[in-house]
């Protein structure tokens, strides 16, 4: 692979990426994104409060109608990514724990697609139904899970022989040197 692969990681539209909010997924991304030889190529979207961002290579996705009853958060999200990215050509468009995106955006971007799930696909509309995680199978390029048991959760009543395409990628862990000072006796 080459090193000038345009990457776009969108996180979910919840999911805060400042120094003074960041959750799970944001931290992963940012972790990942340290130690990644794609960091002038990679940019990261989402939806955070604040300007105190993890990394320099975020872009903040506005969302007007965040607690409207009347109209879906996740569509303006991916309609405001669309907009914000139309002259760009990823070659790759991370998403992480949003089917629905995927599903949204694969109708309006020609790119590869890479869904990381780190919470429990059951539980997240365009995974609960084994149609939808087979359809996600079919279309994603890559599925990567942040546990061996999330997969096994998306691969339930489904065949084993259908995981070729997914992974299993633990939460980085970077060993801090340990500086000791002699004891004085």
């Amino acid at each position: 692979m080459s090193q000038s692969l345009k990457i776009a990681t969108i996180l979910p539209y919840k999911e805060n990426y400042t120094f003074q909010k960041a959750q799970a997924a944001a931290i992963w991304v940012c972790d990942f994104f340290k130690y990644s030889k794609f960091k002038n190529t990679n940019f990261i979207f989402g939806n955070t409060k604040g300007n105190d961002y993890l990394t320099k290579n975020y872009i903040n996705i506005s969302i007007n109608n965040l607690k409207s009853k009347f109209s879906s958060s996740t569509n303006e999200y991916c309609k405001n990514f669309i907009k914000k990215t139309k002259n760009d050509n990823f070659d790759i468009i991370e998403i992480h724990n949003r089917p629905l995106v995927f599903n949204y955006l694969k109708k309006e971007i020609d790119s590869k697609y890479i869904l990381y799930f780190h919470n429990d696909p059951l539980s997240m509309n365009g995974s609960k139904s084994i149609n939808e995680r087979l359809k996600l199978l079919d279309e994603l390029d890559k599925i990567i899970f942040v546990s061996k048991w999330v997969q096994n959760r998306f691969f339930e009543k489904l065949d084993d022989k259908l995981i070729n395409k997914t992974e299993v990628v633990y939460p980085s862990i970077h060993k801090e040197k340990k500086i000791f000072k002699k004891e004085k006796k």
